[in-house]
């Protein structure tokens, strides 16, 4: 069996399409698209639309844990370089009642599919 062409492996379209500089990690919108009209009401009926129709569409779900012992200098992450554990069980302690004002929202027959 002859081994795999380039073309077979890639779409060289596809590569040109998204061959662009872009944020490292996506969210959607984006945070430029972010404006001060789009309130709380208006976040609590688009999270709630996500619950609508069957099958119920799954969650894609991002934690920022912010706090590291030592500096990876390869990491371009928003990081808080300390050994007081008492600050990140703080913002854990926040993060957990965020996660219970956030799970309310949204139907609990939703699937995480990523994490």
């Amino acid at each position: 069996m002859a081994p795999p062409t380039y073309s077979s492996l890639f779409d060289p379209e596809c590569i040109r399409r998204y061959d662009k500089a872009g944020p490292r990690y996506t969210s959607y919108p984006t945070a430029p698209l972010f404006h001060e009209e789009f309130g709380e009401a208006d976040y609590r009926t688009w999270a709630g639309r996500g619950n609508e129709g069957r099958p119920l569409r799954p969650l894609s779900l991002y934690f920022h844990l912010p706090f590291c012992a030592t500096v990876c200098f390869y990491c371009a992450c928003n990081k808080v370089v300390t050994r007081d554990r008492s600050r990140a069980a703080r913002y854990l302690e926040r993060l957990t009642r965020e996660i219970e004002l956030q799970g309310g929202l949204f139907d609990r027959g939703r699937t995480v599919d990523q994490l």
